[in-house]
């Protein structure tokens, strides 16, 4: 079970019952799926260090840009601070250029089944 997400006191919300803790390989994509179906929808956290040069796409395989170039990649961010919302059965896929540790936390916000 996904904890819904909800603001039982100012500005807090509850800690999540489903979360992924990943410890990246240098150069390496790696994917989670988010929990549920695709009529839930869920608030993702992400967390790292603060010197972490994380990316993350969304529904397909994350690339690290090339040195010198510009890159456009559809759903595909530099991991974001701010939480982002997802649907149940989405692939979210991670990589860095070093070995950082990354958390993902999911508090469900919709259940339209």
């Amino acid at each position: 079970m996904t904890t819904k997400y909800q603001k039982n006191f100012h500005g807090t919300v509850p800690i999540s019952d489903t979360s992924f803790q990943l410890l990246l390989a240098a150069s390496t994509a790696l994917a989670i799926t988010v929990p549920g179906t695709e009529n839930q929808v869920y608030r993702a956290v992400f967390r790292c260090s603060s010197t972490a040069e994380i990316w993350v796409r969304l529904n397909g395989t994350a690339a690290i840009p090339g040195a010198g170039a510009s890159t456009s990649t559809a759903y595909q961010e530099f991991i974001p601070l701010e939480p982002k919302y997802v649907k149940g059965g989405d692939t979210l896929s991670f990589i860095s250029a070093s070995t950082p540790s990354v958390g993902v936390s999911f508090l469900q916000v919709i259940d339209i089944t």
